[in-house]
């Protein structure tokens, strides 16, 4: 089992802690749902206007960096009270 982010693959757990039974582990491989396929680089777009004002409208994961091939783009919506209202995955 690998002890940190570097010697890992990523069906792997991630171990924090010592070695005793109650050590904590996190699926890495679960964290990122919404997105599970490899990504190097996030474009994010923010509302301009309306509900939500400045908070982030569009998420876009690319491979290969800001040029390279788009994966997911994940855009948010906002209530009236500027909470998140839905988050859409294309």
């Amino acid at each position: 089992m690998a002890t940190d982010a570097s010697d890992r693959n990523e069906n792997e757990s991630l171990k924090f802690g010592g070695t005793q039974p109650d050590d904590i582990y996190v699926k890495t491989s679960s964290l990122n749902s919404l997105v599970p396929v490899p990504y190097n680089y996030i474009a994010l777009t923010y509302v301009a206007t309306g509900d939500g004002v400045g908070e982030i409208e569009t998420a876009t994961y690319k491979t290969g960096g800001s040029g390279g091939t788009t994966v997911a783009v994940l855009t948010l919506t906002y209530n009236s009270s500027n909470k998140i209202a839905s988050v859409t995955k294309s």
